[in-house]
């Protein structure tokens, strides 16, 4: 299912087929009974996907802990109810599901009897592979069915392994599914699927996985002292069940024993923005467990060393002498050194040519563009086609009817400007308004203090000269050509009549004057056009007077605020803290945190804010999962910690 659909618009709820089991550290396992699905989770996640006990969206939920103060990181978020979707344990109204029904396993077995025999047995296997000598079967025929025995006797143990296991299983509470015959394998076995071990405490993880291993072993152990030549399969078969990569069976135990349950969230990224290598690194790094580090290492260095001595053992060569050579060691070093580099551009080259792509791609767009504006020829840019896909992409003209923006292209005339020249002073009065078809065009206004503020930059698609019917409260405005621009030209009477009484004056003006300010800003530059859009519908342009106060500390925080004209100082207390001109933003924290304001906003001359109240600024960041996640990550650089989750410093107690 689309993401984006399940994140905005999808009516979720928790499944009531849910099962819980809570493990150590705080963590739970959530399972889905009738699917067999698995979600590893936090008491804090658990409680929030609770928030789905009664149908809801995903974005009433993120505004309902949000508002209670209880949401966690956006970006745990967002991959927890994706990761919950997709397990079923939060589920569409009316979806269906398939039905996976346990089956009966009637003899359980203590989990300490395959840990105490499984590794006595393994000790001993491994023991009597280094100091015996290597056997080879028999020449053929009599060697093949030495090689038969052992096979058969390879089967029967992995298949005693299975059934030892989920007993073992059964005796820690868990369920049993899928018994069945592998018949096509190498070595066919009856097996079972022992996926709910992650629902039963360590010790029984433990049991469950020494189990399996445990007849293998045992019979290594045994054909090694009395039967060697048997024994050829079940020297490949220890050596590839005690791999410490690759679903080895030690692994589990060293994961049971030393790291716990893995959170979801934490692993195989579903969020699509969770899955930058930059993300994905850090989730990777909060999963590492030092002691989990050390025995896989160690396990892996004994696991080699095994190997190279049943290899020199078969090649009728000593340890000691390979081991004791200086020859040796350089090659071993240049071929790790080769392995680990070969590692290290595998894991780090993909991801950073993927960002170095992106970049220079982008990079090549504006330079493309900025080409294009100083090398358009009116005639190239004056083209019936070529302006009738401007209008139909642009943000103000594809409201209305396509014969409707015929009939305003014939009524205007295509004029071109000079880089740098004024297309509009101060003075004039407007009477004409632009259509920009090629070029970028700079907006000033006079601030009280008679300095020009440049307040927008409009490109292709964008309209110039409406402030004095959009704008009343200031509509003088200059307008300047910053590259060669080349314009359609149309009587203001006429975009008023066509344009505006079409559209109202508010959509209009925020059409026209808001959405070109705001894309130009840090954190709405790669938004959507009509997430800008939208964001700029639901503002409001506010006036304040020089040296008045905006927010007060402590006080109440019920709006986020964007600075329009002019300019704000942010202080706490005596202490400044920055100067904020057009484009500034404040208010976010405390709207996120549902706290009060943690510093002082004064005006240091006239300003002009756009202003958006708690209830929509919430309801638009809590339906645009990449807006909060901007938001979240500007807030923790201004407050010098994770904005979420809260805690005792987070906000102020009152």
């Amino acid at each position: 299912m689309d993401e984006q659909l399940v994140l905005t618009a999808q009516t979720l709820r928790l499944n009531p087929n849910v099962q819980r089991a809570d493990m150590s550290g705080g963590v739970s396992v959530l399972k889905n009974v009738p699917a067999r699905r698995y979600l590893t989770v936090t008491l804090d996640q658990w409680n929030l996907l609770r928030n789905f006990a009664t149908p809801a969206t995903v974005p009433d939920v993120l505004r309902a802990v949000i508002l209670n103060r209880s949401c966690v990181p956006l970006r745990e978020y967002y991959e927890l109810i994706l990761k919950a979707q997709r397990a079923g344990v939060l589920r569409l109204e009316r979806q269906t599901e398939p039905d996976e029904r346990a089956r009966r396993w009637a003899v359980p077995l203590n989990a300490w009897v395959p840990i105490i025999f499984g590794w006595l047995s393994l000790i001993a296997a491994v023991t009597l592979l280094i100091t015996r000598p290597f056997t080879w079967p028999a020449p053929f025929p009599a060697g093949a069915l030495d090689v038969f025995i052992g096979w058969a006797l390879l089967c029967l143990g992995l298949s005693a392994g299975s059934a030892l296991a989920a007993s073992t299983l059964v005796w820690g509470g868990g369920e049993i599914y899928d018994p069945k015959a592998n018949w096509v394998r190498p070595t066919p076995y009856f097996g079972v699927n022992l996926e709910d071990a992650c629902m039963t405490s360590r010790l029984t993880q433990v049991g469950v996985w020494s189990a399996k291993f445990m007849p293998v072993t045992l019979t290594a152990a045994l054909l090694w002292w009395y039967q060697p030549a048997w024994g050829l399969l079940h020297v490949i078969a220890v050596l590839v069940i005690l791999r410490p990569a690759a679903g080895g069976a030690i692994t589990p135990i060293l994961s049971a024993l030393f790291r716990g349950q893995i959170l979801d969230t934490h692993k195989n990224m579903s969020f699509s923005p969770n899955r930058r290598w930059k993300i994905r690194l850090k989730f990777g790094v909060a999963r590492v467990s030092a002691l989990y580090v050390a025995a896989r290492l160690v396990w892996g260095a004994a696991w080699c060393f095994l190997l190279l001595t049943v290899v020199l053992n078969a090649t009728d060569r000593k340890v000691r002498e390979v081991l004791g050579s200086g020859e040796y060691w350089r090659e071993a070093g240049q071929y790790f050194a080769m392995a680990a580099v070969g590692s290290l551009l595998v894991f780090i080259g993909r991801p950073v040519a993927r960002s170095l792509w992106v970049r220079s791609r982008a990079r090549y767009r504006e330079i493309v563009q900025m080409l294009h504006r100083w090398g358009a020829k009116s005639e190239e840019v004056n083209n019936p086609d070529a302006i009738a896909r401007l209008l139909a992409d642009s943000l103000i003209f594809r409201r209305l009817p396509p014969a409707e923006r015929a009939e305003l292209v014939k009524r205007a005339k295509p004029q071109v400007f000079k880089a740098w020249s004024l297309i509009r002073k101060f003075s004039d009065k407007s009477n004409e308004v632009g259509i920009i078809l090629s070029g970028g065009v700079a907006v000033y206004r006079r601030m009280k203090s008679g300095r020009a503020e440049r307040v927008l930059e409009l490109g292709e698609g964008d309209v110039f000269g409406a402030h004095g019917i959009l704008d009343t409260g200031r509509p003088e405005a200059q307008v300047r050509a910053l590259t060669p621009v080349i314009a359609l030209i149309l009587p203001l009477e006429e975009f008023q009549q066509r344009v505006v009484a079409k559209l109202g004056v508010s959509l209009a003006n925020d059409l026209v004057h808001k959405v070109p300010f705001l894309r130009r800003l840090s954190f709405c530059y790669s938004w959507h056009p009509q997430a800008v859009a939208r964001f700029a519908q639901i503002s409001s342009v506010i006036a304040y007077n020089e040296d008045e106060t905006i927010v007060a500390e402590r006080q109440d925080s019920h709006q986020f605020y964007v600075v329009y004209e002019g300019r704000v100082a942010v202080s706490r207390g005596k202490k400044l803290l920055s100067r904020l001109g057009p484009g500034g933003f404040f208010g976010e924290i405390g709207l996120l945190q549902n706290s009060s304001a943690i510093a002082d906003v004064r005006t240091k001359e006239n300003v002009r804010c756009l202003v958006f109240s708690k209830a929509d600024f919430l309801r638009f960041m809590t339906h645009n999962p990449l807006v909060g996640l901007q938001l979240e990550e500007i807030s923790s650089r201004r407050l010098g910690h994770p904005l979420f989750p809260l805690n005792a410093h987070s906000f102020d107690v009152r």
